[in-house]
């Protein structure tokens, strides 16, 4: 049986993001601080990166404004902050950036995709990522703000890149499971381990999203609480409902602050 181990890999920080941007009509005015990470993969023969998050340079260069910081849906951005770099958390791992087998994007937005090419390019790595999902950039005028530079998508087209369609068992024990909804055709990952399953989602999600405030659940008739930023709200709910439905399952927020405190999972 595979035994997978996770090890999420923070890279930057996206400080005090308005947190109605996580929680579709709800906190409005609320503040979070918002990881941006790679999670590595392991199950002794293959390393796999979930995404690969961004650097505070290529925040800088690809999607601040040179006229000041970023405007989008109504919130005006802080600077992306470094944390440590993708290449310094590998080598804490004993990796370097050409040992990495295979990098899942999610899906495409700037924070999940711009270390990819910057710190892979020269590499062999395998990136894959949903037909539907690249084939949608931008997925619609008010999303524009949210995806990279075109640059950086043609660098990922010209790496060993395939388009996947569908739900499926991409290694031993490593299942890719379409969850729509914050995008056209984001993906999650289902990791078995020892501990059992684990979820990476592939939303831009914390932990109240799956699991409401009491007060929430106990005057609403909805049970999770769907991204801030989606391209079909319904989906969203359904695909996080799908999410919860796993036996067993072990559900990681992509975003959620708690990710700081996390060693070696699984």
């Amino acid at each position: 049986m595979p035994d997978w181990k996770i090890t999420p890999l923070v890279v930057a920080m996206g400080p005090q993001r308005e947190k109605s941007r996580f929680t579709y009509m709800h906190n409005f005015g609320g503040r979070v601080d918002v990881p941006y990470v790679a999670w590595l993969l392991q199950d002794g023969t293959h390393n796999v990166l979930v995404d690969t998050g961004c650097s505070a340079a290529e925040y800088a260069s690809g999607i601040r404004p040179d006229d000041g910081p970023l405007l989008l849906a109504g919130e005006t951005f802080a600077d992306v902050e470094d944390v440590v770099p993708l290449e310094r958390r590998l080598e804490e791992n004993g990796l370097a950036p050409d040992a990495i087998d295979l990098i899942v994007q999610t899906h495409l937005d700037w924070d999940h995709t711009m270390n990819t090419p910057s710190v892979f390019a020269d590499t062999d790595v395998k990136v894959v990522v949903q037909r539907e999902e690249w084939e949608r950039i931008p997925a619609h005028p008010l999303f524009a703000g949210t995806y990279s530079p075109k640059a950086t998508y043609a660098a990922i087209e010209a790496m060993d890149f395939e388009l996947l369609d569908g739900d499926q068992e991409i290694l031993p024990g490593l299942r890719l499971m379409v969850t729509p909804g914050h995008s056209p055709a984001g993906q999650s990952v289902i990791a078995e381990t020892a501990a059992g399953p684990h979820v990476i989602v592939g939303m831009c999600t914390i932990a109240e999203n799956f699991w409401p405030a009491e007060e929430v659940l106990e005057k609403g008739t909805y049970t999770v609480i769907p991204t801030g930023m989606h391209t079909d709200v319904m989906a969203c709910y359904d695909s996080m409902l799908a999410i919860k439905e796993i036996p067993e399952a072990r559900i990681l927020p992509f975003h959620d602050i708690a990710v700081m405190e996390y060693e070696t999972l699984g």
